[in-house]
């Protein structure tokens, strides 16, 4: 399926999706018609579930690991990716060898559990690209966006979990104000439905490799690539939890039509391998590793041929062949509060 294909399907599960903040996303696409109805069409293409609102990432200088406390509550621990260089042999020649490498790394690193009334707290930087379409010339623009995104996730359900964005940094032609709207918060309100986002819901997922094999296939209904994606997500959000991280790169390296990409390059700008699956799109999604300790960097997706895309009933844009989106996650560490919300915040209750 083609982009706008897969927004639409994600749209179509609002309110009963499983991804609780859809909802943020619908203010956010909003937002991005209203604007676009005064300065151009305005397409911002992004391949993510785990927040599909806007998806940037920050202007920092990363090489290797970033040690960083981050604004709100007390730092009571942290896990810091990346580190120094693997001991565990030559470099991997294959897409199954990086992941039985990676998955060694994660097996030497703790898990981080939080105690009753402590966040996860995990930061990010994400790459979105925006499309737009200049109404007088009909010119197409284009610009790289990045974002920093935090989040801050309770220990136990029934509590409020926090997501932040703050737009940084725009390389390209689309008009500032497009892009550039300021810090703002979303607080999803407590909820006591089972399977909202807390560390709970993590903490349930087995970590042995055949068990989170039968759970992932069960989840995907037997789809090699609904499975990979849901895999591709839980790799991200189980940073905290490297025990699990180890069983997901295990099953990755089962599954069939996986491929082995020496030059990958993250969100943040930081080289590694990835493993990557054709998604037979026209786009294929990377899994990035560090290419000195195999320690998980985060996923990209990239353009493996030039595709049109664009809002029905409007002119399609062109996204050239390596056009590439994606997130990179930098700390997670566990805090003992929320921070003091901005002065732009939106509250979201979520259904059941």
């Amino acid at each position: 399926m083609d982009e706008m294909n897969e927004l639409g399907r994600v749209w179509a599960r609002v309110p009963e999706s499983d991804w609780s903040d859809v909802a943020a996303a619908r203010a956010t696409l909003n937002s991005r018609i209203s604007q676009a109805s005064r300065s151009g069409e305005v397409v911002l293409r992004r391949r993510r579930r785990w927040l599909p609102g806007r998806r940037l990432s920050v202007r920092l200088a990363l090489v290797g690991a970033m040690a960083a406390v981050f604004g709100g509550g007390t730092v009571v621990t942290q896990v810091v990716l990346g580190g120094q260089a693997s001991p565990l042999g030559a470099a991997p020649a294959s897409a199954q060898a990086l992941l039985e490498l990676a998955a060694r790394a994660a097996d030497g690193q703790r898990d981080l559990v939080p105690g009753p009334g402590q966040y996860v707290h995990t930061k990010q930087l994400v790459q979105a690209n925006l499309y737009v379409r200049d109404r007088e010339t009909g010119r197409e623009l284009h610009s790289v966006v990045q974002t920093s995104e935090e989040r801050w996730e309770p220990a136990d359900a029934g509590k409020a979990w926090l997501t932040r964005e703050r737009p940084e940094s725009a390389t390209g032609e689309a008009p500032r104000h497009l892009w550039d709207t300021g810090l703002e918060d979303t607080l999803y309100e407590a909820s006591s439905c089972p399977g909202r986002r807390a560390y709970v819901r993590l903490a349930a997922w087995p970590t042995d490799v055949s068990q989170v094999r039968a759970k992932l296939t069960e989840q995907a209904g037997g789809d090699r690539l609904r499975m990979w994606d849901e895999l591709k997500e839980l790799a991200t959000e189980s940073v905290v939890r490297p025990s699990l991280s180890a069983a997901l790169f295990r099953v990755a390296a089962g599954m069939d039509g996986i491929t082995m990409i020496p030059d990958a390059v993250d969100a943040a700008g930081r080289k590694g391998t990835a493993v990557a699956m054709d998604e037979g799109n026209g786009t294929r999604t990377e899994l990035i590793f560090d290419s000195a300790t195999y320690g998980y960097l985060g996923f990209r997706t990239v353009n493996t041929r030039d595709i049109k895309q664009g809002p029905p009933g409007h002119p399609a844009f062109t996204t050239p062949k390596g056009t590439a989106s994606g997130t990179a996650v930098i700390a997670v560490d566990l805090t003992t509060s929320l921070p003091e919300l901005s002065d732009r915040v939106s509250r979201i209750r979520e259904p059941c």
